[in-house]
């Protein structure tokens, strides 16, 4: 199931790529449509609990192309897309880890909007804040110290 979904990725992926060496010209690239043929091909598989999850965690095109309060005013510059702006990094998390990250950004998001009246993004700023500060807290660790926290995580699993 896996497979056909990194297939599936891999495909988008590669789409992407050709659309923008393309210039998004006329579909009448010969190698679009062969991918486009292939897709078709592939039988898509069910996606599993998680990958709805995950699916839907990620920001929709249409919410990062549009401007921020939607007057196009001067309070706001265009918001940049994510997408191009920063790298995408997929993980595989334990469920009760991705339970915990999800409940650790509705709980943040809630009080950032409450006190700053401002949107607070999961891709923008809750998962580079999550990995800035998770990598500050693991630079001083030595081996030893590594080992028993992942003991102590396959304990809570």
């Amino acid at each position: 199931m896996s497979d056909d979904r990194a297939e599936r990725l891999r495909e988008n992926r590669n789409r992407a790529k050709q659309r923008a060496q393309d210039g998004n010209s006329s579909g009448d690239d010969p190698s679009r449509s062969e991918t486009s043929k292939l897709s078709k091909q592939s039988k898509p598989s069910q996606p599993s609990k998680s990958s709805k999850q995950e699916t839907a965690d990620l920001p929709s095109e249409e919410s990062e192309n549009s401007d921020t309060d939607g007057d196009g005013g001067d309070e706001h510059e265009e918001k940049s897309n994510v997408k191009k702006d920063q790298v995408g990094t997929y993980m595989y998390l334990p469920e009760r880890q991705h339970q915990e990250l999800s409940r650790q950004f509705n709980l943040l998001k809630a009080e950032y909007e409450y006190e700053y009246n401002e949107e607070f993004e999961k891709n923008r700023h809750f998962y580079p804040l999550v990995i800035k500060y998770g990598l500050e807290s693991l630079e001083s660790l030595d081996a030893s110290e590594i080992q028993e926290r992942l003991e102590s995580l396959d304990n809570q699993t």
